[in-house]
C-alpha cells in the first residue's frame, strides 16, 4: 500500500514537472542529478542515450558545448552552500537562442540541493532588440541622416546582440545589374572593395544568388562550397567561414539588395538565426525605402506628395504656430514653470489643444481614425484624433518639450476615432528643419498599439494571477508584501499584519469528493475572502489550499479580530462542490506582525506559518497569533533541539 502510494506520488510529481513551461533540473551540489523534466531535455536537446542521471558531468559538458560562452553557466558544478537564492543569468546559445536561467537553493529532507529553471526568452529578447533598432533607425530617418549611416545602424544593431556575427548590406543599383556595398563596418576593407560593383548575372556568390533566386542562400562552409570559386580565396583571406544571406524587399515586392551574416567558422543557422536575419532584412528594407523616399522628398513636391500619401505609417502635417504664440504670452505673464503649469491647468491645456491646426494627413492616417478615403473628411479631424481628453497630460509634455526647443518627441496616449472608439497610440512628433522657432511645420506619425498593449496586459495578468481563483499568485503577493515592508521601513511607527489561512482536511475533500470539488471549494473560498477584504488589503493564493492576506495599518490584535470573524463566516457558510451538494469547510489561520525590521516579508510569512501550524496542532478551525505565550504542545516540542514533529496533513 505504501509502495503504491509512493509510486502514485512520484508519477504525479513527474506529470507536474513535465507539464511546466520551464525546464527544471535539481542537483545535489556534488554533480549528481536528482531530477529533470521533459522541457529541460527539450531545451538542451539532451539525447536519449545520454545517462544524465548517472553522469552529471556528461550532462554539464553537453550543455556547455551549446553555449556561445561555455564559462557562463555552471549547472551541476560542486558548490559549497550552493548559489545565492534568486540568482538569475542569461545564457546565449550558439544556435541564437537566449535562455533565462534561475537558480535557488532548497532542502530535500535534510540534504541541501539546488533547483535550476530554464526558460527560452529568445522571442522576447529579439523583440526588444528589434524595437530598439527600429526606434534608432526611425530617429535617423526623421533627422534626415544619409542612407549609409542608417544602414550601418541596422548592421551594428544586429551585431550588438550577436558578437560572433559580421554583417553586411549590399544594395542593387538602379539598373538592377550590380551589387554595391551599403554597409559592412566589420568586414575588411579589401573584401568590401572586391565585392563592390560585382555584376549579379553570372556570379556564384551567395548575395548574387539571393537576388537572382529571390530566396535565402545558406553557405555552411565556404571552404567546401562548390560555387564559391571566384570568392573562396578572398573570403578565406578575410577569415570568413560561413555566409547566410536574405534578399531585401521593398513594400511592393521589389528586391532592393541583400542582408548577409558571416561567421568566422563553418556554421548552419538555427531557427533563432533565421528569425534574426528575416527581421534585419525587413528593417533594412524599411530603412532603404524610407531613406530613398526622403531623397525624393527633397527632390520635389510631387515626389513628396506620393511618398506622403503612400507611406505605411499614419502621418499628420500640423501647424503649431498659434500654440507657440500662446505659450509666449504665458511666459510674459509670469509662468516660469511651463510644464507644471500646464499639468495643473486643464482649461488652458484644452485651449491650447484647440489651437493646433491639422494641415494635411495621408491615407494611412485617415484609415487609422476610421475616415473614408480621400480628403473630404479631413476638416472633421481635430487633435483628439492624436490626443483625446484622457491623453492631455501627454500633450502637455509634448508642448513643454517643443517649447524648450526640442525637435523630436515621442510618447504614448489614447486617441479617438471618428466613430467615438477610443484606442491607444504611439506618437512621434518631429519639427521640420528650419521651423523650430515658429512650429508651423510639425510632422506627427502615429501607430495604433491597442492590440499590442492588450496582449501585453493579458500576459501580465497571466504572470501575476492564480488561474483557479483569479487572486494574485504567490509571486505577485510576495512582491506586494515586500513593497509594504519597504514602506514600513520608511514609516516609523507604522504597522501591518499577515494572515496565512489553510483549509482544514483539504486532502480529505479531494480524496472523498474528487479534485473538481476541491477546486470548487477553493474558488468559493477565494470569493469569500475577496468580499471581506478592505480596498487597501492584499489577498493571494500562495499554493495549494493556502491563502494569504496582507493587512496594512493593522496591529496583530486587530488582525486577530478580523481573522476570527473570517473563520466564523467560513465555518457557517456551506461550500458547493459543483454538483449541487454542499460541504462544511473550516479554516485555520495564523497571524504575524509585519514591521520594518530585518527579514522582510518572507520572515513575517514564516512566522504566520508557524502560528498556522500551531492552530492546526491545536485542533484546527481556530486562529493563532505568532508570539503568543500559549503555544500548542507540539509547537513546544518542535522548538526543542533534536525533536522532530511531523507536519500536519491539511
Amino acid at each position: 500500500m505504501l509502495a503504491d502510494g509512493a509510486q502514485r506520488s512520484q508519477a504525479m510529481l513527474r506529470s507536474i514537472l513535465d507539464s511546466t513551461v520551464d525546464g527544471i533540473l535539481v542537483d545535489n551540489h556534488k554533480g549528481g542529478v536528482l531530477n529533470a523534466n521533459r522541457r529541460f531535455r527539450e531545451l538542451w536537446s539532451v539525447p536519449e542515450q545520454l545517462d544524465w542521471q548517472a553522469d552529471g558531468a556528461a550532462l554539464m559538458a553537453h550543455m556547455a558545448r551549446q553555449l556561445r560562452h561555455p564559462g557562463q553557466a555552471t549547472p551541476l558544478a560542486p558548490a559549497a552552500g550552493g548559489p545565492p537564492a534568486g540568482q538569475l543569468e542569461l545564457l546565449h546559445l550558439k544556435d541564437g537562442r537566449v535562455i533565462e536561467q534561475h537558480t535557488r537553493g532548497l532542502l530535500l529532507g535534510s540534504e541541501p540541493a539546488r533547483l535550476w529553471s530554464f526558460r527560452d526568452i529568445t522571442g522576447r529578447t529579439q523583440d526588444e532588440q528589434r524595437e530598439r533598432n527600429r526606434r534608432h533607425v526611425l530617429e535617423l530617418l526623421a533627422t534626415g541622416a544619409p542612407l549609409p549611416a542608417i544602414l550601418e545602424s541596422v548592421v551594428l544593431g544586429v551585431e550588438a546582440g550577436n558578437e560572433e556575427m559580421l554583417c553586411s548590406i549590399l544594395l542593387l543599383d538602379e539598373a538592377g545589374e550590380r551589387l554595391l556595398v551599403g554597409a559592412a563596418p566589420s568586414l575588411p576593407a579589401f573584401f568590401n572593395a572586391a565585392v563592390h560593383g560585382r555584376p549579379v548575372q553570372g556570379s556564384q556568390g551567395a548575395c548574387a544568388q539571393a537576388v537572382l533566386t529571390r530566396s535565402r542562400v545558406i553557405v555552411e562552409d565556404i571552404r567546401r562550397a562548390s560555387g564559391w570559386t571566384e570568392y573562396r580565396d578572398l573570403a578565406l583571406r578575410a577569415r570568413l567561414g560561413s555566409c547566410w544571406t536574405d534578399p531585401i524587399y521593398g513594400a511592393g515586392g521589389k528586391v532592393l539588395g541583400t542582408f548577409a551574416i558571416y561567421h568566422r567558422e563553418a556554421r548552419l543557422p538555427g531557427a533563432a538565426h533565421i528569425a534574426l536575419i528575416e527581421q534585419a532584412a525587413r528593417l533594412a528594407g524599411i530603412a532603404i525605402e524610407q531613406a530613398q523616399a526622403a531623397a525624393a522628398l527633397r527632390a520635389g513636391e510631387a515626389r513628396f506628395r506620393s511618398l506622403y500619401d503612400h507611406a505605411p505609417v499614419a502621418l499628420w502635417e500640423q501647424d503649431w504656430s498659434a500654440v507657440r504664440a500662446a505659450l509666449a504670452e504665458l511666459e510674459l505673464s509670469g509662468v516660469d514653470d511651463l510644464g507644471r503649469y500646464l499639468q495643473a491647468t486643464a482649461s488652458q491645456l484644452r485651449r491650447l489643444a484647440g489651437l493646433v491646426r491639422i494641415v494635411d494627413v495621408n491615407a494611412a492616417a485617415l484609415a487609422q481614425v476610421g475616415a473614408a478615403p480621400g480628403r473630404h473628411e479631413a476638416p472633421r479631424l481635430t487633435l483628439a484624433q492624436n490626443f483625446d481628453a484622457a491623453a492631455m497630460p501627454s500633450f502637455a509634455l509634448a508642448l513643454t518639450a517643443l517649447a524648450q526647443g526640442q525637435h523630436f518627441f515621442a510618447c504614448e496616449g489614447s486617441f479617438e476615432r471618428l466613430d467615438g472608439t477610443v484606442r491607444l497610440n504611439e506618437l512621434t512628433l518631429l519639427v521640420m528643419p528650419g521651423h523650430a522657432h515658429s512650429l508651423d511645420f510639425v510632422i506627427v506619425s502615429t501607430l495604433d498599439v491597442t492590440e499590442r498593449r492588450r496582449l501585453h496586459d493579458e500576459l501580465s495578468v497571466l504572470a501575476t494571477t492564480d488561474f483557479l481563483t483569479g487572486l494574485p499568485n504567490r509571486r505577485e503577493f510576495m512582491r506586494r508584501l515586500e513593497d509594504e515592508h519597504a514602506r514600513l521601513r520608511r514609516d516609523v511607527g507604522g504597522c501591518a499584519a499577515v494572515l496565512l489561512l489553510d483549509v482544514d482536511h483539504f486532502k480529505r475533500i479531494n480524496d472523498e469528493h474528487g479534485h473538481a470539488a476541491g477546486d470548487a471549494v477553493l474558488r468559493q473560498l477565494g470569493a469569500a475572502l475577496r468580499e471581506g477584504q478592505r480596498q487597501i488589503d492584499v489577498l493571494g493564493r500562495i499554493g495549494g489550499e493556502e491563502f494569504a492576506l496582507l493587512l496594512p495599518g493593522t496591529a496583530p490584535a486587530e488582525a486577530a479580530v478580523l481573522a476570527e470573524r473570517l473563520r466564523q463566516r467560513v465555518a457557517q457558510t456551506p461550500m458547493g462542490r459543483g454538483d449541487g451538494a454542499a460541504l462544511a469547510v473550516t479554516v485555520s489561520i495564523g497571524i504575524a506582525a509585519l514591521d520594518g525590521g530585518e527579514g522582510g516579508g518572507e520572515a513575517a510569512l514564516r512566522r504566520a506559518d508557524q502560528a498556522l501550524y500551531c492552530a492546526k496542532r491545536g485542533g484546527r478551525n481556530r486562529v493563532a497569533l505568532a508570539g503568543e505565550e500559549t503555544v500548542c504542545e507540539a509547537g513546544k516540542e518542535a522548538d526543542r533541539p533534536g525533536v522532530q514533529v511531523p507536519a500536519a496533513s491539511g
